[in-house]
């Protein structure tokens, strides 16, 4: 008794269609979030898939398929364009779905870039910037006179 009890235990689980179905549903919706997040203005998107599996002994019909995309952008991003993308490649992952949900929602701020020099940073630093550089070449400029005046001083005495 306690040997087929064992070895019961340790018997590998056999999926059934829903798993195998829940397992495809998971892997594709995967595949969508990482092809909407490379959209560009796209900073996160989250899918979920959900395909009917028909019971080969029920009598009642399959229940339709649906999918449901949210795309986080940031504020300049194109949102109707991201939208009619997202529906695009969810027909193209699942045909079977006619309408999926899209959402698309402005999750931050694009920040406003300067060029510094070989710098690039947010406008509101360009100044503070600017003022570190110039003081940085300034006292660079500094020490190389006051280095120069010590060596021509050491080599007048000679």
């Amino acid at each position: 008794m306690i040997a087929a009890l064992v070895l019961a235990s340790c018997a590998p689980r056999v999926d059934g269609p829903l798993e195998r179905q829940q397992i495809t549903d998971r892997a594709d919706a995967e595949r969508l979030a990482a092809q909407l997040t490379a959209l560009p203005g796209a900073l996160d998107a989250r899918v979920t898939l959900r395909r009917p599996v028909a019971d080969p002994l029920g009598t009642q019909p399959a229940a339709a398929a649906t999918a449901a995309l949210l795309v986080i952008v940031d504020d300049r991003a194109d949102r109707a364009a991201i939208a009619e993308a997202a529906r695009a490649l969810a027909g193209a992952i699942a045909p079977e779905i006619e309408r999926p949900t899209v959402l698309v929602e402005v999750g931050a701020v694009r920040p406003e870039l300067a060029k510094v020099g070989p710098f690039t940073v947010e406008a509101s630093s360009r100044g503070p910037l600017r003022a570190s550089l110039a003081i940085a070449l300034a006292l660079i400029a500094g020490l190389a006179g006051w280095i120069a005046w010590l060596y021509r001083r050491g080599s007048s005495a000679q």
